[in-house]
């Protein structure tokens, strides 16, 4: 009877410590529920070769890019986002003449690019480490660094001499519709501060069956306000 008396305290705080434990974890679980968050990712894009018309090809070199973004989290399942992003990577082209009998030119240049995408993404699990699946669609603004022979005017700050304009030779440029997805991996280390990672697909629409896919890897550091 002694014993059963002593251990029954003992048996209360173990009950005690697994209620809060069970809030806590409760509590921690709806870490990201309705909160804002802001983030940096930076990427890693495979190389590519792409296929034109006439035999044209553009050999693209594996590239880095860093992106920023916000998002809101409507639960602990689904966060709406707004990212943009920005690239520059090397590149090969392959130009056919019109005349057979020449052979194919190559020459390198440089590729710029910049992206404004909006994603929605689903968590698997409400717990602070969830796998989860992320969808984006947007427009990507592209500069081939192909001169076009036309001199347009662009204009600099600089330190000493101020606001200085002068000519400029132009490139051909243009705007395309993105789209992706992605599965991944995110960890709330506290109800501030998460991580993910995760692999995903993009595809830019250039038309006429002109869909080239590029795979992404990406690592994101993020704040929860």
């Amino acid at each position: 009877m002694q014993n059963n008396a002593s251990t029954k305290p003992v048996r209360l705080i173990f009950l005690l410590l697994s209620l809060v434990s069970i809030n806590a974890q409760a509590a921690f679980n709806d870490s990201r529920v309705e909160k804002w968050e802001f983030y940096l990712a930076p990427k890693l894009t495979n190389s590519k070769v792409l296929q034109f018309d006439n035999g044209a090809e553009a050999d693209i070199n594996k590239r880095s890019s860093l992106a920023f973004g916000f998002g809101y989290n409507i639960n602990a399942h689904i966060e709406l986002s707004m990212e943009f992003a920005s690239s520059s990577a090397n590149y090969t082209s392959t130009v056919i003449p019109e005349d057979p009998a020449e052979s194919p030119v190559k020459s390198t240049q440089s590729l710029y690019t910049s992206s404004l995408n909006l994603g929605f993404t689903y968590n698997l699990l409400s717990t602070p480490f969830t796998p989860f699946i992320t969808a984006t669609v947007g427009s990507t603004y592209i500069d081939s660094g192909i001169f076009t022979g036309n001199v347009g005017t662009g204009c600099w700050w600089y330190p000493y001499w101020g606001y200085v304009c002068g000519p400029v030779a132009q490139t051909y440029t243009s705007t395309e519709i993105n789209y992706g997805a992605a599965l991944g991996l995110r960890y709330d280390f506290n109800r501030k501060l998460y991580m993910k990672g995760d692999v995903g697909k993009n595809y830019i629409d250039f038309g006429n069956s002109n869909t080239p896919d590029f795979t992404t890897y990406r690592f994101t550091f993020g704040f929860m306000f």
